[in-house]
């Protein structure tokens, strides 16, 4: 037996079964099939294969990448609402998976722009750049401004530069898709049809009915028991604090004229205004890659278009707007604005600084979207303020920078000590040199002093404080002000006593009998309604009249529900009313009846306001079709959702 396996393993089709197992082995290693892989993303995205089971596009979004976006969107919604925000309410699976459902999109959209291989130019992405409002200085874009700003966020020309670039790539379908929004005269006139339509209404406002009788205390406490949840005590917890505040710190106030000086130095270069240039350019485009002989083609090209700009009287607009290759600047004849130094890297720049005088045209240089011919069209001189000139705004500058700095050493002395021992923040404090604080008991929703500000809260009522008693991370609750919590105390949330709250008890149950007996008494007089019986003889059976509203439309001063029911319910017919019913309050609902219908009024539109009002539609439309299309491309991948690691 065991010499028949062994003949039978030796032909051609073992062969074959052994080559793959060790093809098999060389691309994913034996060790992946005894190492378990742990998972970490969020989300995973995969693409279809590009050659049947090859090519396939797989990217992930992690927990780290995640978490870091919705941080700042829960810091941007903060800002926005103010102290209305709800922490509690914020972290909702909800609010997480709407935030990573828009990571998906961009991420989705990133590998339709690497599969369909779209690609910026270089003009394209320093125009980009000079409009990011983050590196304009007085409206205009600052280098000292770029530079600060790569440097606070810890990455170099060439990584942000290629953020930028894919970032543009990612948005480039979706852009191009909202810029091709079409309205139509007719649908123009149907909206404003619909927009500007009028109704003539009938309301009938319904009484409250009259009270029930009193709920027996048995009633009482069968609600009592029904509702538990309604009668609990909040969950209270008291905190230890110390707090630092940038303003009561004491800092010297009068600043040796030596280190002003040396200061002056150290900044020469912002009292300094460079040269600027402005330039326009002809791109012969070439491929980076691109082997000898196309290259040169493409330079003798560019020589030959550089000849025929320094002839006399030749225009180089016209020219690049006739031979450029860059999309991005040939219809404004090449011309690429202000270049900042580290604007444009490379052969372009030291080319382009290296020409002094207006009008001069460069020989061809090579960068990796091909060969460029560079026209130097403006130039002026730089300027330098003096240190006299300066000298209040230095100081002023230096005062606050020392503030900034006992801040920044004293909130760093503490947070050291705190993760040393994060359990106890009374050490920290006072090898700090500052007070350990104590607040009352406050709940997640309300405090007082250092508890009303919702980002204390917060901290305060976080697991790792509330629960694991740790002390937390700084809370920063104002420019140069911060605020460190440990909790101490930890009333936990009880049910009340049926006794302390029998009187709300009472009245919620006669609140509940009186709103249920107000929309039976709406539902029934609706019916009647519905079946043919005038309004006017349903309100004198109930000791009311029927308003007239005419010529309601939809930004009339009514209340929000009473214009949603009437301009939902269709057009009567002739003669006839349309009827339906609205809750105005808890116990008060009415009848809202629909006699006539009246189409807008066209009348009074010029054509530059038919022109605007066509264009908004437009724009509407695109957003729309531009949404539509990337919930369609989603489609076309695989995405897996890990909401337990949300």
């Amino acid at each position: 037996m065991l010499q028949n396996i062994r003949d039978k393993s030796s032909g051609w089709l073992a062969y074959i079964i052994l080559g793959l197992v060790i093809i098999t082995m060389a691309f994913f290693g034996i060790e992946s099939y005894f190492a378990p892989k742990v998972e970490t993303y969020s989300a995973k995205i995969e693409g279809p294969a590009k050659y049947w089971l090859w090519g396939k596009q797989v990217r992930e979004i992690g927990q780290d990448q995640f978490q870091r976006r919705f941080e700042q969107v829960r810091q941007q919604e903060r800002e926005r609402q103010g102290e209305a925000f709800d922490y509690a309410a914020f972290e909702s699976l909800d609010n997480k998976r709407q935030v990573l459902d828009g990571m998906i999109d961009e991420e989705v959209l990133g590998m339709v722009a690497e599969r369909e291989g779209i690609t910026i130019g270089e003009a394209e992405l320093a125009a980009e750049l000079k409009q990011m409002p983050e590196f304009q200085l007085n409206g205009v874009y600052s280098p000292d401004q770029y530079r600060l700003g790569l440097a606070a966020r810890g990455v170099n020309h060439a990584q942000f530069m290629a953020t930028v670039r894919a970032d543009m790539a990612r948005r480039t379908i979706p852009s191009t898709v909202a810029n091709t929004g079409l309205a139509t005269q007719a649908e123009l006139e149907a909206y404003l049809r619909l927009a500007r339509q009028t109704r003539d209404l009938s309301l009938l406002d319904l009484p409250t009915p009259a009270a029930p009788a009193a709920p027996t205390e048995a009633e009482l406490q069968a609600w009592y028991d029904a509702n538990a949840a309604r009668y609990r005590s909040e969950e209270k917890v008291a905190v230890e604090y110390v707090e630092i505040d940038g303003a009561t710190l004491e800092v010297p106030t009068v600043v040796d004229e030596q280190a002003l000086r040396q200061r002056y130095e150290e900044q020469r270069s912002r009292y300094v205004t460079d040269p600027k240039r402005s330039a326009a350019h002809i791109l012969v485009a070439v491929a980076a890659d691109a082997d000898a002989a196309a290259d040169q083609a493409a330079r003798e090209r560019a020589q030959a278009l550089a000849d025929k700009a320094r002839a006399p009287g030749a225009d180089f607009a016209a020219i690049a707007r006739e031979s450029s290759d860059d999309l991005g600047s040939k219809a404004e004849g090449g011309a690429l604005g202000v270049v900042e130094p580290g604007l444009f890297a490379g052969p372009f720049e030291e080319a382009l600084f290296a020409m002094k005088d207006v009008g001069l045209v460069s020989d061809p240089v090579r960068t990796p979207d091909g060969w460029h011919v560079i026209q130097l069209t403006e130039f002026s001189a730089g300027s330098e303020r003096s240190f006299d000139e300066v000298r209040a705004e230095i100081e002023a500058e230096y005062l606050s920078t020392e503030r900034d700095r006992v801040f920044s050493d004293l909130s760093n002395q503490l947070i050291e000590r705190v993760y040393r021992d994060p359990t106890a923040l009374a050490p920290a404090a006072e090898a700090s040199g500052l007070e350990l604080k104590r607040t009352g008991l406050f709940s997640r929703t309300a405090g007082e002093g250092i508890a009303a500000i919702p980002a204390v809260r917060a901290a305060a009522f976080a697991d790792a404080q509330r629960v694991e008693r740790q002390v937390s991370d700084a809370v920063e609750i104002g420019p140069n002000h911060l605020v460190v919590v440990h909790v101490v105390e930890v009333e936990p949330e009880a049910a009340i006593p049926f006794e302390q709250v029998r009187d709300r008890v009472q009245a919620e149950v006669v609140t509940d009998a009186l709103s249920k007996a107000s929309e039976a008494q709406a539902e029934a007089l609706l019916e009647r309604a519905r079946k043919g019986e005038a309004l006017d003889a349903l309100a004198t059976e109930v000791g009311r009249t029927v308003a007239t509203l005419p010529g309601v439309n939809r930004q009339a001063q009514l209340p929000p529900a009473l214009l949603e029911e009437a301009f939902r319910l269709p057009a009567p017919e002739e003669g006839g009313i349309s009827v339906g019913m609205v809750r105005l309050g808890p116990d008060r609902h009415a009848l809202v009846g629909v006699t006539k219908v009246t189409q807008g009024d066209l009348e009074g539109l010029d054509d530059e306001t038919r022109k605007g009002l066509l264009e908004q539609l437009a724009q509407a439309r695109a957003v729309v079709e531009a949404q539509d299309y990337v919930k369609a491309l989603r489609k076309q991948f695989t995405i897996k959702v890990a909401e337990d690691r949300l």
